[in-house]
């Protein structure tokens, strides 16, 4: 989540916990909507910069190539201008 829509989800949750406390809508209470979304904008601020200076790992593949060397001369192709 960017940190611009993490921050709108703050201030969205902020709004229905502090503002709009005393209701609900349809059997919601709002100030406890608004405070799930302040933890999960927060949430969303935290994840990226936890996980960014996360080690990562080193993966290492060792490639080996065996070049097959093989004496006879090429096909022919049949086309030569004496046919």
């Amino acid at each position: 989540m960017p940190i611009g829509g993490a921050l709108t989800v703050i201030a969205f949750g902020a709004i229905l916990a502090f503002a709009l406390a005393d209701s609900s809508v349809g059997g919601f209470d709002l100030r406890i909507m608004g405070i799930i979304l302040m933890l999960g904008g927060a949430l969303g601020l935290l994840l990226p910069l936890l996980l960014r200076n996360r080690p990562r790992p080193r993966w290492s593949t060792a490639r080996s190539r065996q070049d097959v060397i093989d004496d006879r001369p090429p096909p022919s192709t049949g086309d030569s201008p004496g046919d």
